[in-house]
């Protein structure tokens, strides 16, 4: 287990005030790990009511691609047969990167289609996530067995038993939904096993690896400047470069003054002037998108703008200080970044709610996704580079994954699965207007039966909601065409216009 001081610079503890019942916060590098791919959050406080919806387990084999290897596993699964009929299709909420939840099988717009189309509902745990974890520990060795083709094969298994064994109706017809990461494993589980996968709507689906990110600052930078201001744009550029130059000059210990690290910034180690500044960008950037950005980039600008500090660089070392009031210093360091990812343990928070170490690995060896400050017009320096994350792999994993390692992997992903363009039917791919990461999505998309839906204004996955009064019009027209989709799919004489 790590020490008190790691956990509580980087963890935060977890829970900020357990009494109060408060959101949990993490450290920005680990919020950064779990930001990289799109999670869906049920309502805090969410309680299971739905007296249809049932806990199961499905057994299947650690490693399906080895004959020799008989060892099994059970991960977790929900079912909700509120609205089936017999000759209705199913529905499947697709697991990620995240513990398997029920409430998109008991609310949003996805459960109020399968309700109109008689549908079972269900939602898998993806292996190595939540509960389902198939090996003792997560050690290198035992994480071999996390992959995508692994997982697909999972999927494709119990799909197979939910047709036979669950629904008995070996012809019902199956509709996927997966967001983020899980949007690209229903993407692919359509393009692998057509016949078992009818049609998928992806919403905000993550799909196209990429080693070097560094279109995401960019695009954080626009919605600065777009719901913020210049001059707010123009403060967190020269804080940036302000805070680079004075490293520079040999004042490191201003810079670890004014950000109040637990440990002294070593002029020596570059990782550690990468780290730190990996961790402003961080927090900066997830203040940008914590609610819908025309919400929470002008009050992050409004409060950087009226603060009276001297300089740009103080104002935004005294804004995070205030954000992390409840810290007494800020572990920016490079070692004790990389101390929390070697947890091994299976039931550790870190591993079972947060799952940092699992989605670290598949970072490192299948999609990248590095979000570096490698471009021009972006306002968080220039010191956030792939030198930075090169070693948090080799130190989290072992020095076999070198970054020829890394990019191998990053380029096996997309030549397996087409990236972009995955050449699949049957697919509506939706994303909104506003997501940074809407470089890495399919935002333009030609194929029978398939459509791309950019929804101006909005942020990651605003579709999963019921249709509701608050939507806006092109919202609206998002989710009618989205039921227009999966009608097409279920009936194949009915085309959604284009």
């Amino acid at each position: 287990m790590v020490n008190k001081l790691t956990l509580v610079g980087l963890l935060a503890l977890f829970i900020v005030a357990a009494a109060d019942q408060k959101q949990p916060e993490i450290a920005p590098i680990l919020q950064h790990l779990l930001d990289t791919q799109s999670i869906p959050k049920p309502p805090q406080g969410y309680v299971p009511t739905e007296q249809r919806s049932t806990a199961h387990t499905f057994r299947t084999r650690v490693d399906h691609f080895n004959p020799q290897n008989r060892e099994t596993f059970n991960f977790g699964y929900y079912s909700n047969d509120e609205y089936y009929q017999p000759g209705g299709p199913i529905f499947i909420y697709v697991g990620g990167n995240w513990p398997v939840s029920n409430f998109f099988i008991e609310h949003g717009h996805f459960h109020d289609l399968a309700a109109r189309q008689h549908a079972w509902l269900f939602a898998n745990e993806h292996r190595y996530y939540g509960q389902s974890i198939p090996t003792p520990n997560l050690s290198v060795q035992n994480l071999r067995f996390l992959t995508v083709e692994q997982s697909l094969v999972d999927l494709a298994e119990w799909i197979n038993h939910l047709r036979r064994n669950v629904v008995r109706d070996d012809n019902a017809r199956v509709v996927l939904l997966g967001t983020g990461y899980a949007g690209a494993i229903a993407t692919w589980a359509r393009q692998r096993y057509p016949h078992l996968v009818d049609g998928v709507w992806v919403s905000s689906g993550q799909l196209d690896a990429r080693l070097n990110y560094k279109e995401y600052a960019v695009r954080v930078g626009e919605l600065i400047r777009q719901h913020g201001s210049n001059e707010c744009y123009g403060r967190i550029w020269r804080a940036f470069r302000t805070a680079e130059n004075l490293i520079d000059a040999g004042l490191s210990s201003t810079v670890t003054e004014l950000f109040k690290t637990c440990h002294p910034l070593n002029p020596e180690s570059m990782l550690d002037a990468e780290t730190l500044f990996f961790n402003v960008k961080e927090i900066v950037q997830e203040a940008i998108l914590y609610l819908n950005a025309n919400v929470s980039t002008p009050i992050f600008c409004e409060q950087l703008n009226n603060n009276t500090e001297a300089t740009d660089l103080q104002t935004l070392a005294k804004w995070i200080e205030n954000k992390y009031y409840y810290l007494q210093c800020l572990t920016f360091d490079f070692n004790s970044t990389v101390e929390v990812l070697l947890e091994l343990e299976n039931h550790y928070p870190e591993n079972s709610i947060f799952g940092l170490r699992q989605r670290t690995y598949q970072l490192c060896t299948e999609f990248g996704w590095f979000r570096t400050a490698y471009a021009d017009d972006q306002p968080f320096g220039y010191r956030v580079t792939m030198y930075f994350f090169q070693n948090i792999c080799k130190a989290v994993f072992g020095e076999w994954l070198t970054s020829e390692v890394v990019v191998d992997g990053v380029h096996l992903t997309n030549m397996h699965f087409g990236g972009k363009n995955p050449r699949i039917t049957n697919a509506l791919f939706t994303s909104g207007g506003q997501e940074p990461a809407r470089d890495i999505m399919i935002t333009d998309y030609h194929q029978q039966g398939s459509r791309a839906l950019v929804i101006p204004g909005y942020m990651a996955s605003s579709d999963l909601g019921s249709v509701s009064g608050y939507d806006s019009p092109e919202l609206l027209e998002a989710k009618h065409q989205i039921e227009l989709y999966v009608d097409s799919w279920l009936y194949e004489s009915i085309m959604p216009l284009k």
